[in-house]
């Protein structure tokens, strides 16, 4: 008798530790269900910030963007590239061969982000790097671009002259 009372306190035993076992493992998927909740939120708030802070440090009436594209790439190896507004606060970018090989298969490279006022502004682009005879090269470009009220939009271009075999570069202006 004293055995089979043993026994069945050890089988009412387990199924207690077994239904308190179901219920750790549910308030443990509850947690992490709400922890999962939580942290979606977050995310999504952290990124409605990062859209807040954009705007107000670069409304669009003085929000420009300066981006780097190539169109063969076969009579110079760009190396770097140099560029200044105003003649104020110059970028300067140098690329890897990673890069130049993107770039060579159609990439367009986002440069920079600028906060410049309405009306005329002066660039200066300075692109170094070898011509196809591995010699050093640079390619200047200057240009006179009218800012409005819209985003401004650059787009700086090395191509390919074939029958020149060399390479010339281009400021392209969209608004």
């Amino acid at each position: 008798m004293r055995l089979l009372s043993l026994f069945l306190f050890s089988m009412l035993s387990a199924a207690v530790s077994a239904d308190s076992l179901s219920v750790k493992d549910a308030s443990k998927s509850d947690v992490s269900d709400q922890a999962a909740v939580i942290k979606q939120s977050v995310l999504e708030l952290n990124r409605q910030l990062y859209q807040l802070e954009t705007d107000l440090l670069n409304p669009a009436t003085t929000r420009a963007a300066i981006y780097v594209s190539l169109a063969g790439g076969e009579f110079f190896e760009l190396h770097s590239v140099l560029i200044t507004v105003d003649e104020q606060n110059p970028i300067q970018y140098l690329y890897t061969k990673r890069q130049l090989a993107a770039l060579r298969q159609g990439a367009i490279h986002p440069l920079a982000t600028l906060n410049l006022g309405p009306g005329q502004h002066a660039v200066k682009v300075i692109a170094k790097g070898k011509n196809f005879q591995g010699l050093a090269a640079e390619l200047t470009v200057e240009k006179q671009i009218e800012k409005n009220q819209q985003p401004l939009y650059l787009e700086l271009t090395l191509a390919d002259n074939k029958e020149t075999k060399t390479a010339a570069l281009t400021v392209s202006q969209w608004q």
